[in-house]
């Protein structure tokens, strides 16, 4: 009974102390501003610096055949359908970019378009592609090319995707294919999006094509991603040595909800090196997950920063996929349900600063449908990204999310993230307070 005692009480010893270390080497509360007293039009941004937005091809083209719309009618999931029609109102949009006075714009180009069916090319969307370009680029608009942005052909989606290391020969021929056709006019590019989201929504919690719920596939696809990029990385590197490549990372911190839990601390270190330290391992030694991956090491001349919050956890982790998440008590909730922490967007950058490498922002944004929160969000990160310049961080661009109201994935049409508010029956765009915000904010840079 008493070695018992013993064994029990060291063992609370080694908790206590473990979360003490923990504590010692973390703010917490970890950091927040006092918004009341921060003057949020004290803002400086060198010359240099490119004001954007971003969209996703399946989210706003509409009329896809692909592995979301596969999944979409397989689990009776809202339907992107028409989406914002986009591949036919695209002079349209770029009229709106130009209306905002933005100099960047990042979209995804949507393989499935190119390559409806294995070995079968179609010219003509390419075509459109290449037209699109020599248009932002009349307007004076810098294109940033994303690659892979959650969706390819079902084809090869029924061959396994990125779960099978063999199906990347064929990833990288479409790259240098897109690559060819479109690198005279974009210096700017990017492989794959938020390679974490991908491989954890649609591997682990089921809610992304192709809606497997395997932690073994999982690690899997994670570093078969990293592969990916590292073998398109070099491929169009040596087209064309001069071209930025990089990968856009989804950036989410990982705070514990409870200061003195011997649980919440090492949880979460534990999610923030599974979400964040795993993917830098690999671009930084070439290694994930105990497995080598030396195409991956060094293969950025840029990353992507995509910010939207952190999650607090802790002995009630949150119902993910219900999308529910705790919050501090000052903290706003955004309609996603995740709470608004602008202050995060420092640390996801002092995250990415060891890379050394420079950061573009190609996704910062909120979801709110009646444009109550957008502008002070907009406002915030905008602010924290200027003292951030100001600290000698090497931030190029930011580009906010999004254009337009779209399709949100697993949310269908419910989450509106637009500066232009959408009307999904007529297609009208209308811009919104926050969209006139951001404009004059643009302006006066």
């Amino acid at each position: 009974m008493w070695g018992r005692l013993v064994l029990l009480g060291l063992g609370a010893f080694v908790v206590f102390k473990l979360s003490l270390i923990l504590y010692r080497r973390r703010k917490f509360p970890e950091p927040h501003e006092d918004w009341s007293t921060v003057d949020l039009e004290d803002l400086d941004f060198p010359t240099s610096f490119r004001w954007g937005t971003a969209t996703a091809a399946h989210q706003v083209e509409g009329h896809l055949v692909n592995n979301w719309t596969v999944h979409e009618a397989a689990n009776g999931l809202e339907q992107s359908g028409a989406a914002c029609d986009h591949w036919n109102r695209w002079r349209e949009d770029f009229q709106l970019l130009s209306d905002l006075g933005l100099n960047s714009y990042r979209f995804s180009i949507e393989w499935s378009r190119l390559e409806p069916s294995e070995g079968v090319w179609d010219d003509e969307p390419l075509e459109r592609y290449s037209n699109m370009v020599d248009d932002l680029v009349a307007r004076g608009i810098r294109p940033v090319v994303t690659l892979h942005h959650f969706s390819h052909p079902a084809w090869w989606e029924e061959k396994g995707g990125f779960a099978k290391q063999e199906n990347i020969r064929a990833f990288v021929a479409y790259c240098e294919r897109v690559f060819e056709a479109l690198s005279d006019r974009v210096d700017t590019w990017v492989t794959i999006n938020e390679p974490t989201v991908f491989s954890i929504m649609g591997y682990a919690l089921g809610m992304f094509p192709p809606g497997k719920r395997s932690p073994r596939s999982t690690l899997r696809v994670m570093r078969h991603l990293l592969s990916a990029h590292g073998h398109v990385y070099a491929a169009l590197k040596k087209k064309q040595p001069e071209a930025q490549i990089g990968m856009a990372k989804n950036v989410t911190l990982f705070d514990p909800k409870n200061r003195w839990s011997p649980i919440d601390w090492p949880l979460a270190r534990l999610l923030e090196r599974l979400w964040n330290g795993a993917w830098r391992s690999g671009i930084q030694h070439g290694r994930m997950f105990f497995t080598d991956i030396p195409e991956a090491k060094g293969s950025l001349d840029f990353v992507g920063l995509n910010y939207y919050t952190h999650v607090l956890t802790g002995l009630s982790l949150p119902a993910l996929r219900n999308m529910r998440f705790p919050k501090r008590r000052h903290e706003v909730f955004t309609e996603f349900g995740y709470p608004m922490y602008a202050e995060g967007l420092r640390r996801a950058i002092e995250f990415l600063a060891p890379l050394n490498v420079p950061i573009e922002i190609t996704e910062n944004g909120v979801a709110d449908a009646n444009d109550a929160l957008r502008g002070e969000h907009l406002k915030r990160h905008i602010w924290v990204l200027s003292r951030a310049l100001a600290d000698g961080y090497d931030v190029r661009s930011y580009h906010h999310w999004s254009l337009l109201d779209n399709f949100e994935w697993a949310e269908g049409y419910s989450m509106r993230f637009g500066l232009h508010h959408v009307d999904f029956e007529t297609q009208q765009r209308t811009l919104r307070q926050s969209g006139d915000l951001y404009r004059n904010i643009v302006q006066k840079r």
